[in-house]
């Protein structure tokens, strides 16, 4: 009883934090900083070394965002000489204040530009900017240098010592602890699945319920996807991305058989149909118990109480027995991937010809020039703001005014938009304020109890590097405690500190706010945009992989590698519109209109995904069989896709008077597709409806986009004629006609 608890706790830890990964850093920064202050005790340091070395501990597991372990010590040995000359700089300077600001005016701007250079770069960024603000922080002299240094070295030795101490320190075990937490939420989803299926009817909050699994699930999945590509890929790394892939994929669907059957009464009315919803969850929670222990079942077994005769087969509603045969094929893909391990039965496969069409796709984050024209803007924006934070700073306080510059930093990190900017600006106050309270309590309840005070502010230190960075304000407000923690060791908490401390912070994202409005802005409608047109991008090219591939003698595997760059080109649309779907967006028809768009991508790039799946398991040559039907569906999606991106950027404004009042997400979207007549439909005819359906989505979504390219007589379905499957199962034509069609009946209707 007593393991099966800690085994649960254990996984709801995995799920929570996949790879752990919070959690190391958190311990990593805790452990560093203990370590660093009882070495410095021990040697009798000054109070201003001790906070120097405390403070660089704490910033060596802030800046280093790696998730490959060798990348992590790179960046680490990088940040060490980096963070030793920019402290001395601002010792050197500190006798004269001027000179010193306009110094580091000039290490913002080169801090700011080195994010061009991905994660390593805003890493050794931050190293710099906090070396030279813990400087100013310090008031450190030059000939304080040689007790600094040592303290600085002391950090990072210490934070090194973590490294090898604290979490996983091998690519194998990181890559192990983010596949349990990629089995932990499939647990979850199945287990959600089954007891949807059990109640026989789906309510809101169960649909909502399962999203928000799958969407997790998802978000493990792009993790682990990260992780591998920061190492060379090889045979295994492809074939480890496409069976977690299919296994995610599969599970989806399950998910959108379920919930579409659930919403229909006939599936939970009959005796039948209850037989047939049990025997189903069964089956369900028979998965999860081949995912923990790896075993399974043939497909055969699998299905023999509906494929074993009529005794055996079970009745009831045919969308509930569209169930089974997804129940198979995510058994069967759990099977090939092995329990957390890698492929079952896989050593290094022979890897396929790529597609000439396709063989130029950009991996992830290779955009350089976009990358190096955001760096820079960015650089400008933030040098602008700390030098506003710098003058208005002193205005409120000559002693504080670096608190001022910190938040200005602070709220353009990984964002890009002036929405972004403003929502972090406001996450960062709220957190100040709110962590100003919690600090103040605590100062006052322990008084000046020293090793009590320490405690606190491990604990605040823990909890500022566990929280997720989207709950930026909670990040803020532990921070802010540690900050009041640290204060009172130091014997200068007051309430009036406190009280500049959200004034500067006031200040700061004021200032932050304004170089984003002024200097250079990019709204977060442009930047929507560009992430859509990125995402419609990597559409096409998939599209046309398609079309070129149905006529070749095998499916090219850089289909696989398309539907991962689709999902990252899919974040990064999700982050651009993030200030237009929040919920305290106060403009609500833009905040419904975004989130309509949010969901018809998320519809699509389901298909897409579920595409590129079945793609890769048909045998080599089964796709000429339909290659004719595939090649028209794939070319007129592709006009589609043409035409969003001609029109996207250039939509009209009223575009947003078009978009329907209530707002469904992507899984309940998806389940009202009509079912098709086949229970088993053959892969070949997989590819044909994923194919068409995607169409049809891009079809809602040119409407969504350009209201004047709708028309009455076109609805948003998949026409019957193109799939080999009878018409009354199919949904109605939503591109019957090429998307050019629309495109000049939209300019006809723009000329009268």
């Amino acid at each position: 009883m007593v393991a099966r608890t800690t085994t649960s706790l254990w996984d709801r830890f995995a799920a929570f934090d996949p790879g752990l990964i919070r959690l190391t850093s958190a311990m990593r920064a805790v452990c560093g900083t203990a370590a660093t202050l009882a070495v410095l005790t021990a040697l009798r340091a000054p109070e201003t070394a001790l906070v120097v070395g405390g403070f660089t501990a704490m910033t060596t597991s802030l800046a280093v965002s790696d998730l490959h372990p060798r990348n992590q010590r790179i960046t680490l040995g990088l940040g060490a000489p980096l963070a030793l000359a920019s402290l001395a700089a601002g010792a050197v300077l500190t006798p004269y204040p001027t000179a010193a600001k306009l110094v580091f005016l000039v290490v913002i701007y080169f801090a700011v530009q080195a994010r061009r250079f991905g994660p390593r770069g805003l890493g050794l960024g931050i190293f710099g900017f906090m070396a030279f603000l813990l400087s100013q922080f310090t008031r450190a002299r030059a000939d304080q240098l040689p007790q600094l240094g040592a303290s600085v070295l002391v950090a990072f030795g210490a934070a090194t010592a973590m490294w090898y101490c604290v979490g996983p320190v091998t690519a194998s075990g990181t890559l192990r602890r983010l596949r349990h937490a990629f089995d932990v939420r499939l647990q979850d989803i199945l287990r959600d699945t089954a007891s949807l299926i059990v109640t026989g009817q789906d309510v809101d909050t169960r649909s909502r319920a399962l999203q928000d699994r799958l969407d997790r699930l998802h978000a493990s999945v792009l993790l682990i996807e990260d992780f591998l590509d920061e190492r060379a890929v090889d045979e295994d790394t492809e074939a480890l991305l496409l069976h977690l892939s299919q296994v995610e994929m599969a599970a989806q669907r399950l998910a959108v058989l379920a919930v579409r059957a659930m919403r229909t009464p006939a599936a939970r009315n009959d005796l039948a149909g209850r037989t047939a919803r049990h025997r189903l969850a069964q089956r369900i929670r028979a998965l999860r118990h081949q995912l923990t222990v790896g075993t399974t079942c043939a497909a055969e077994r699998c299905a023999e109480g509906y494929e074993g005769g009529p005794a055996n087969r079970p009745t009831g509603s045919a969308l509930v027995l569209d169930c089974f045969p997804a129940v198979d094929e995510l058994a069967e893909a759990l099977r090939v991937l092995g329990p957390r391990g890698r492929p079952a039965g896989l050593g290094t496969p022979p890897r396929k010809p790529a597609s000439p069409t396709f063989g130029a796709l950009p991996r992830r984050g290779s955009d350089t020039s976009s990358l190096k024209r955001g760096a820079t803007r960015q650089a400008f924006q933030v040098t602008a703001a700390s030098a506003l934070a710098i003058a208005g700073g002193h205005l409120l306080s000559p002693h504080l005014w670096y608190w001022a510059v910190a938040a200005a930093w602070v709220v353009f990190i990984k964002n890009e938009s002036t929405g972004e900017v403003l929502l972090q600006s406001v996450r960062r106050l709220a957190g100040t304020v709110l962590g100003v309270v919690f600090g103040y309590g605590l100062a006052a309840l322990v008084g000046g109890d020293g090793p009590v005070l320490l405690i606190l502010l491990l604990l605040c230190m823990f909890g500022m590097f566990y929280t997720p960075s989207q709950a930026y304000w909670a990040v803020t407000f532990f921070i802010t405690g540690t900050l009041s923690m640290l204060l009172a060791l130091m014997d200068t908490f007051s309430t009036h500190v406190l009280l500049v401390r959200v004034q500067e912070t006031a200040l700061g994202v004021s200032c932050g706010i304004l170089a984003a409005v002024l200097i250079l802005p990019t709204t977060v409608r442009r930047a929507s945009d560009e992430g859509l047109v990125g995402f419609l991008h990597v559409l096409d090219r998939l599209l046309r992989a398609v079309a070129a591939g149905s006529t070749d003698t095998e499916i090219p595997t850089s289909w696989g590698r398309a539907a991962h760059d689709l999902d990252q080109a899919l974040e990064s649309f999700r982050k651009a519109c993030l200030p237009l779907t929040h919920p305290f967006n106060p403009q609500r028809r833009r905040r419904h209109r975004a989130r309509h768009l949010l969901e018809l991508l998320e519809a699509g790039a389901y298909h897409a995904r579920s595409l590129a799946a079945t793609a890769e398991r048909l045998p080599a040559g089964h796709v000429r069989e339909c290659a004719a039907r595939l090649t028209a569906a794939a070319d007129r999606a592709h006009e589609t896709v043409t035409h969003l991106i001609r029109i996207t950027g250039h939509r009209p404004e009223s575009a947003s008077q078009t978009a329907r009042p209530t707002v469904i997400r992507a899984l309940s979207l998806l389940s009202e597709e009509q079912r098709v007549s086949r229970s088993r439909p053959s892969p070949e005819h997989r590819l044909l409806l994923h194919t068409n359906r995607l169409d049809a989505t891009l079809t809602a979504l040119v409407r969504a986009l350009d209201p004047l390219a709708s028309d009455p007589d076109r609805t948003t379905m998949v026409p019957a004629e193109s799939v080999d499957i009878p018409s009354s199962h199919v949904p109605a034509p939503a591109a019957a006609g090429s998307c050019a069609d629309t495109a000049d009946r939209c300019e006809r209707v723009r000329a009268g």
